[in-house]
């Protein structure tokens, strides 16, 4: 009777442990859902990025609000890291008076030029690559600082908040050179030449990554990864350096500083 009485005391536990654990799932999995449905900060597929940029475009126009475009992935921790900055409760409360943010997943490296070049710059070149526009000029407001959240998950949260605060502050004159801001026709085809050449990279990697992110990593990725990741940084450098340059009123001295549209040697498979 003793051993009926035990072993009837322990299903009992072992049911109602299993009916504890199931609650706990059914929360926590609740929980999780409830969360992704309520931030807008995540790169989530959709069937048409540029459209959700357009619409997002037109609310800030009718909202006074700037556009805040951010092009990124979930596998990219830098772009995740920025997603994690954006929700906590002082850059929310920043983003959702001043922005209207739209986030554009490009996958495992897509060709999002299409909403790039809206804003009159060529391709991303990092991930995550952050626009801050005026609506309805569709002005680049930080054109000669993007490069800097290539590394946004090493990025303290209080440069975040001053970062993110100063646009909204501008005054007209301030925001009227990036307004006026156009590229020479020869610096606007060598961006259109060298984006090309870029997407064929991303296009390269692409099934590359994908194949990585299922556990498998193919051979040739992390060299292909580093050669492109060196061709993107340069690029980007030099089309900050020709933008600051150009925007630079007190750069009236005569002398011309800005960096020659450099011509790069082939990538390694276009010797194929």
């Amino acid at each position: 009777m003793q051993k009926n009485f035990i072993t009837r005391r322990a299903r009992f536990f072992r049911q109602c442990l299993n009916i504890a654990v199931l609650i706990a799932t059914f929360t926590t999995l609740n929980g999780c859902v409830s969360t992704q449905n309520e931030s807008p900060y995540t790169y989530a597929p959709s069937a048409s990025p540029y459209q959700d940029v357009v619409n997002a475009q037109q609310r800030a126009v009718e909202q006074s609000k700037l556009l805040l475009v951010v092009l990124g992935a979930q596998w990219c921790h830098d772009s995740t890291g920025l997603a994690e900055r954006f929700a906590t409760k002082e850059m929310d409360l920043i983003l959702r008076a001043h922005y209207e943010t739209v986030f554009v997943d490009v996958g495992t490296l897509e060709d999002r030029r299409n909403i790039t070049e809206r804003f009159d710059y060529p391709i991303y070149y990092a991930t995550p690559t952050v626009m801050v526009v005026e609506p309805k000029t569709s002005a680049l407001l930080n054109r000669t600082s993007m490069d800097i959240w290539g590394r946004a998950d090493s990025i303290p949260l209080s440069e975040y908040i001053q970062y993110f605060s100063r646009f909204p502050a501008m005054t007209t004159a301030q925001k009227a050179p990036f307004i006026n801001w156009e590229a020479t026709d020869e610096e606007e085809a060598y961006n259109k030449e060298q984006a090309l050449r870029l997407q064929s990279a991303y296009d390269k990697l692409g099934p590359l990554l994908a194949l990585d992110l299922q556990g498998n990593t193919p051979q040739g990725l992390n060299e292909l990864w580093k050669e492109t990741k060196g061709f993107r940084t340069e690029l980007q450098k030099t089309l900050i350096k020709r933008a600051e340059l150009t925007l630079d009123s007190e750069n009236g001295n005569g002398v011309n500083t800005t960096p020659a549209l450099r011509q790069y040697n082939p990538f390694s498979w276009e010797h194929n």
